[in-house]
């Protein structure tokens, strides 16, 4: 059984999450857009050329779609 969304483990770094996961917009799990009831899940860090990336980053609530 694959575990739901707000239990997978965060990407290690900022360069593996796709640009609507960045912007809050996605999964960070599944990458299904989200919804209302959107989970909260941390921040994942990268940086580029001495610029510090960050993104908060949420995942699908219980009533939503994803894994």
């Amino acid at each position: 059984m694959t575990p739901p969304c707000r239990d997978e483990p965060l990407p290690a770094a900022f360069a593996e999450l796709t640009a609507a996961q960045a912007r809050g917009r996605a999964c960070v799990s599944c990458g299904d857009l989200l919804g209302p009831g959107a989970i909260y899940r941390g921040v994942v860090f990268g940086h580029e050329d001495g610029l510090l990336l960050d993104a908060d980053v949420w995942a699908c609530g219980p009533s939503e779609g994803g894994p």
